[in-house]
């Protein structure tokens, strides 16, 4: 819409006419206008501030020396004299140019403006508004410049944007009440003439006469153009009054921000109301809820403007203007740009984009959603690469921040870029093995933006759950060839190897495929498939049937990563695998809930399907070690290994069965729910469950959708599954829940109105709606508070319930006090607590709130602050903390917290302590041991400087200490004292050959131990280790570093100095010693040879079981020899002899060998058999009847039960070897070989006495007692009298055997006496 103004008068001087005949000429060849075509390159009037109709930008209504037309004869004729005069005087005198910038400075807006923004608020982009209005942008042809302010652009509905009527083109210049101003209407606009009561040229002729003004019409090009002239404010009156007749009612939207509906209604509509009563516009602004409009940062409410167009202009105007205000930074979301052509907008490339945003500096934002969240399912490929459509997704914005002009003027060239993107892309999309796809775009491939850079084109792969292998490119159609090449030479680029896993478990118990699934769902739920891929850089294709396919960069990686998976499947047999059918109720409860007992407990892993998959649920054994620190097998397992497994499983499984077992038969019940009550039954549901007793599983509840009204079956939209006696109890609680809603939605309509003090509206809503969303959830009411009134609309007992709670809530908010107390800033730390926690216990306790003042970068303040989100009001002081609630908890919490701030002043006492700052680290300790060591042992608060506080000049820092004045001063005098330690603290390293540093160290450290307590250092090994550490690895060196005190240092490398020049200085030197007789220098554990190291101070070598060799001795020269010299005493060949013994009682003299160790311990005499092999053991006789036989019967008569009996007699040597063996006794000394001779002597006539066994068996076990006597007299007789010896069992079961060995005459002699001992006991 333009205005454009013309004078007359101005060049009278010129066209040699008088005032009244251009006057006359004007009404009569008004046609001569040209007005045919209208002038699109013809800039636009700067607006002004008062609003009028748009007006025409046609040329001709510009004044121009060259453009009015002839004057006729008979208005010449009666021009005056006098300006004929000074016409012709005129003509020789240079003229005035009228329309020279230098010479008549415009006092206006320069005649072209720049275009203006688009509504940074419109719902719609920059260029579906302007689609929408049909015209082009910023003017007819877009070129002419825009009438709009540059706050927002004209609206889509077309309608007209005041402009000024200032004449700011032309040469004319104004006479007073010789106004004239064109409007043009657009034909949109317009009341159809069908419905108008008279004809237009009437409606004029009648608003002329109204006024001082002339009032015409003509058609444009554009629209309708009224053209008036007189009087300014006549003109502008008339011209307002034509198009309102003319014009149909307009109706507009204006979205503006949710947070600026307040400002605009204003408080009780009070600024709303004088808009419309200035405007007459009639102006509604939509209601919604506050939760949801604290939701989303960017939305909006639409502001509904109603009347004529002056009106709905003029309230536009003001209501933008409102929002401008307010607005100076906003935050919006692009929802209506399709995510593909997001690559294409972040590339490197866009220069004019970039170059934007760093014209509006740090005041503008751009920020990109990820691109792998587009999930969307692209287009058909079109054909013949045609330009394709994307659908956007609103869950997927562009998001920019800013400053508002900024925003809207990025927003406007990503719409004109978008625009450009959508007659250039097209799409094309290519088959691909799935496996590849990972090396074209990703971490494993090319990144998107190098593909865009170097192909012009973008890709966009198949999500992780889509099987697809179709893979899309979308760019310009000349382009889309070269990234589809780009791509096959990406894929071509990795190598694969092939990795066959069911070829290893051909035998398995249920078929290798069944095992390969089973391995495949363990390693893809604990990850190590991708770790492996991780680690290799490599791609693995696991299938069902067990030919895996790896790729990777290089043949040498694939063949690395198949080495490495086939060690871990091997790792994996089915011995560690156990599948169970669990029905799907229960899978929930084993994944929440039982499987980290059964990991804990017997080391088996649980692996629970999805709610798609029907795969029984897996147990996989891995090991009772905590799971963080698991190490998955890379080998098979030993028989040992499998036993366990199978153990552990067969547990886990038990485990599992017996959960099912504990409950009824699981069965699934229908419930008719209308789908409309669902929500409110999913939180009765969640009510049900929660109130359920701890451990019971609850009923799994499935939720059907709407039912189609085109459908008449009669489904149910509601299925609960789980144990009889669990789904009955749930269904009897729905029923009755469903039954009192149907009841409720008849009284829905029930509303409720009633006062509730405005002040105490934020209350009731909370933050972003918490508290009113809660309480509508709670009462099943809807709430609305607004002005002071609260409306509830729902059933009528739930809406008086409602009500008595919200009264309660305002009479709590009524009895509210407000205590400010002054506490200086240095204690609110103490009162605070560590990370707020006395500060939240007190808001807990007395259910207040308790405000500190913040102060940046103060740790304290910060969590006051954030303790319970609130908020440090503009006037509250540093000093001054508010306590807010209750009154009686305000007070309460006021006299604890003085009380607190009382003790604390009494307890903060402080002092500073001076230190290294390189002391630190061993004053805090591993994980602050130390430091918490001093707190408990002073008693007082030690603050430790953290690493980002510098230290001073001197590379000191300072510790506070706070607390009581005796606390304080233990902790500054034990700190001063580790101080003081440290600051004598030395380090020395010594380069000692790595062979030394097992000589220093000594056996298990005893040497390095005796070295550190001789120099008067710590005894306890965690101590003396960290003062004296060694190298780990040939890596570090040889050097040994010591640190401690001076003193103790350089004794310890004095001692260890001394040590090592000692090894250097030694002799070593070798004892030849039959390897036979090398037990004798070793000893038991080794015993003997350290106290002749000990004893001589040398190191002593002896070899190893099996090899051959001397014996190697190594110390100083005469304790070398010494040590020698005993060796050879003690190993030389000792005196012998032979007793030939015979071989069936070899076994029974050398008693399993216990003979041999009491001749070798007592005697030193040891026993060989001159090279012969010792005779095999024979079998010990046992009972025929305990092997089988019928036992004897228990009678009534006891004599009888005596001879009832069981005896066997048997011979010990009969099944022995015949013949003899030599024992060949070796000692030091004759005496030794004597006593050696005795004992065997004496063994082997005890030997030959043995020569028989007996076996008793009694029918009743319980005469055992008899046998044995008081104190075990009467067997100890029986033994002595008859050279027996008798072994009665313990166990008193029936059949075990009294044992009797010796001579056969003795035996017998025995088996008489116990029968005699029990025939008088009966």
């Amino acid at each position: 819409m333009a205005t454009e103004s013309v004078t007359n008068g101005t060049n009278a001087a010129n066209d040699g006419m008088s005032a009244a005949e251009r006057l006359m000429k004007e009404h009569e060849d008004h046609h001569a206008y040209v007005e045919e075509a209208e002038d699109v390159d013809a800039p636009h009037p700067a607006p002004s501030a008062a609003p009028s109709l748009p007006v025409t930008n046609d040329p001709s209504r510009v004044a121009s020396p060259s453009g009015e037309p002839a004057m006729s004869s008979k208005a010449a004729g009666k021009q005056p004299a006098r300006e004929e005069q000074q016409n012709t005087t005129s003509a020789n005198k240079p003229r005035f140019d009228t329309t020279s910038e230098d010479a008549f400075p415009a006092l206006g807006a320069p005649k072209t403006q720049a275009a203006a923004a688009p509504n940074m608020w419109s719902k719609k982009p920059a260029a579906v508004a302007k689609a929408a209005s049909g015209g082009a942008p910023n003017g007819t042809n877009g070129k002419g410049g825009s009438t709009a302010s540059s706050r927002a652009g004209t609206p889509a509905s077309g309608i007209m944007t005041p402009s000024s009527t200032a004449p700011s083109q032309g040469g004319g210049m104004a006479m007073p009440g010789r106004y004239k101003e064109a409007i043009t209407v657009p034909f949109n606009m317009l009341t159809p003439r069908n419905l108008l009561k008279k004809p237009v040229a009437e409606v004029l002729r009648e608003v002329s006469k109204r006024s001082k003004a002339t009032i015409t019409q003509r058609e444009g090009p554009a629209g309708m153009i009224l053209e008036g002239v007189g009087p300014v404010d006549a003109v502008r009156a008339s011209l307002k009054e034509a198009a309102n007749l003319l014009c149909s009612d307009q109706k507009v939207q204006v979205p503006v921000p949710a947070s600026i509906r307040g400002r605009i209604v204003g408080k009780q509509g009070a600024t709303i109301q004088a808009i419309s009563k200035r405007t007459g516009a009639r102006i509604n602004i939509s209601r919604q809820e506050a939760a949801e409009l604290l939701e989303d940062d960017d939305a909006t409410v639409d502001v509904t403007i109603e009347g004529d167009p002056f009106a709905v202009q003029m309230a536009k105007s003001d209501i933008e203007k409102i929002v401008a205000e307010h607005t100076s930074t906003v935050n919006s979301k692009l929802k209506h740009i399709p995510a593909e052509y997001y690559p294409f907008l972040m590339a490197q490339e866009n220069a004019r984009m970039k170059a934007m945003q760093q014209q509006q500096g740090q005041n503008l934002k751009m920020q990109f959603p990820p691109s792998h969240l587009n999930q969307q399912a692209p287009p058909e490929a079109p054909a013949n690469r045609q330009p394709v459509t994307f659908a956007p997704q609103a869950h997927l914005p562009i998001q920019l921040s800013g400053d508002r002009q900024a925003v809207a003027d990025m927003r406007a060239e990503i719409d004109r870029q978008v625009q450009e993107l959508q007659r250039q892309l097209t799409l094309e999309q290519l088959a691909m093995e799935r496996n590849r796809h990972q090396f074209i775009v990703g971490d494993m491939g090319t990144s998107l933006q190098d593909f865009l850079a170097e192909t012009g084109c973008s890709v966009i792969l198949p999500p992780d759950n889509d099987d697809s292998e179709m893979i899309t490119i979308i760019g310009p159609p000349d382009r889309i060839e070269e990234a589809t090449n780009k791509i096959y030479d990406l894929a071509a680029a990795m190598q694969s190897a092939n990795a066959d896993i069911g070829k290893q478990f051909a035998n398995a118990p249920r078929g290798a495929q069944a095992h390969v699934r089973d391995l495949t769902r363990y390693l893809q739920q604990r990850e190590y498939l991708a770790e492996l891929e991780r680690t290799h850089n490599s791609r693995i294709a696991p299938n069902d049937t067990g030919n895996w396919q790896i790729y990777s960069p290089d043949q040498k990686t694939a063949m690395k990563a198949r080495t490495d998976l086939m060690n871990l499947v091997s790792g994996h047999p089915p011995t560690r695998f156990q599948p169970v059918d669990v029905d799907p109720y229960y899978h929930a409860h084993l994944r929440e809930h039982a499987s980290q007992h059964i990991r804990d407990t017997h080391g088996v892993r649980i692996v629970v399907p999805n709610d798609r998959d029907d795969s029984p649920v897996l147990l996989v054994y891995e090991d009772r070690v905590p799971s963080p620190e698991y190490q998955m097998p890379r080998k098979q397992p030993s028989a040992q290994e499998v036993q366990a497994f199978q153990q552990a499983l067969q547990e886990a499984q038990q485990y599992i069965l017996n959960l099912m077992n504990g409950h009824q038969e699981i069965v699934s019940q229908d419930v008719d729910a209308p789908a409309k009550f669902h929500d409110k039954i999913r939180r009765h549901v969640d009510k049900h469950h929660q109130a359920l007793p701890q451990g019971q599983i609850p009923v799994q509840v499935n939720y059907g959708g709407q039912r189609q009204a085109a459908q008449q079956q009669q489904a149910p939209s509601m299925q609960l599954r789980g144990p009889q006696d669990f789904v009955d109890a749930l269904n009897a609680s729905l029923m009755s829940f469903i039954e009192q809603e149907k009841q409720d939605e008849l009284e829905r309509g029930f509303t409720m109105t009633f006062d509730f003090p405005q002040k105490y509206a934020s209350h009731l809503i909370g933050q972003r709606g918490a508290n009113i969303n809660r309480l509508r959830e709670e009462f099943d009411v809807d709430i609305q508070v607004d002005d002071g009134k609260c409306t509830l609309k729902g059933p009528e007992a739930k809406a008086n319930a409602c009500k008595k709670h919200l009264l309660e809530i305002v009479k709590k908010l009524d009895d509210e006090a407000t205590h400010q107390l002054t506490i200086p800033q240095q204690y609110h730390k103490d009162l605070i607590g560590s990370g707020g926690a006395q500060l939240r216990r007190l808001q807990e306790r007395y259910d207040v709130r308790v405000d500190f003042p913040r102060k940046q970068n103060d740790d304290g303040a910060s969590e006051a602050g954030d303790a319970k989100g609130g908020r440090r009001g503009g006037d509250q002081g540093p000093n001054v903390v508010i306590v807010k609630g209750p009154t009686r908890g305000a007070d309460g919490c006021r006299d604890e917290l003085l009380s607190l701030l009382q003790y604390v002043k009494d307890n903060s006492h402080s002092d500073t302590v001076s230190v290294s700052q390189s002391q630190l680290p061993s004053l805090i300790g591993s994980g602050g041991k130390e430091m918490e060591s001093m707190r408990l042992e002073t008693g007082a608060q030690i603050d430790v400087p953290n690493a980002r506080d510098a230290a001073g000049s001197n590379g000191r820092v300072e510790i506070k200490l706070r607390g009581p004045k005796q606390s304080v001063e233990a902790a500054k005098k034990l700190i001063q004292a580790k101080a003081k330690v440290f600051e004598d603290t030395v380090t020395r390293n010594l380069d000692v050959e790595r062979r030394h540093h097992r000589i220093i160290i000594g056996q298990q450290g005893s040497t390095l131990r005796s070295i550190v307590a001789q120099a008067g250092g710590p005894e306890d090994p965690r101590s003396y280790n960290r003062m004296v550490r060694f190298p780990k690895t040939e890596a570090e060196g040889n050097n040994i570093r010591i640190e401690g005190q001076r003193a103790v240092v350089e004794q310890i490398c004095a001692a260890i100095q001394q040590l090592v020049q000692e090894q250097e200085s030694q002799a070593t030197d070798f004892a030849d010693v039959p390897q036979e007789k090398h037990r004798l220098l070793i000893g038991k554990g080794g015993e003997t040879r350290r106290q002749f190291e000990q004893r001589f101070g040398v190191s002593i070598n002896i070899p190893r079981q099996g090899e051959s060799g001397p014996v190697r001795i190594a110390g100083q020269p005469e304790d070398v020899e010494k040590c020698k010299a005993h060796i050879l005493e003690i190993t030389k060949e000792q005196e012998g002899e032979t007793i030939p013994v015979p071989r069936r009682f070899h076994h029974t003299i050398s008693n399993n060998g216990q003979l041999f160790r009491n001749l070798r311990n007592n005697h030193q005499v040891t026993v060989d058999h001159a090279g012969q092999r010792p005779p095999a053991k024979p079998s010990t006789p046992t009972p025929n009847r305990s092997a089988g036989a019928a036992m004897p019967l228990i009678t009534d008569d006891p004599s009888t039960d005596v001879e009832n009996h069981h005896w066997e007699l048997h011979d010990l040597n009969s099944s022995a070897e015949e013949g003899e063996i030599p024992w060949v006794l070796s000692g030091p000394s004759p005496e030794a070989l004597a006593a050696a001779r005795s004992k065997l002597e004496r063994a082997l006539q005890e030997a030959q006495k043995q020569d028989s066994i007996g076996f008793m068996i009694l029918p009743d076990p319980r005469a055992h007692r008899h046998i044995i006597g008081q104190g075990g007299s009467v067997i100890n007789k029986i033994r002595k009298e008859s050279g027996a010896n008798i072994q009665v069992p313990k166990d008193q079961t029936q059949g075990e055997a009294i044992q009797i060995t010796g001579t056969k005459n003795g035996v017998n002699s025995a088996r008489e006496a116990i029968l005699e001992v029990l025939r008088n006991a009966n």
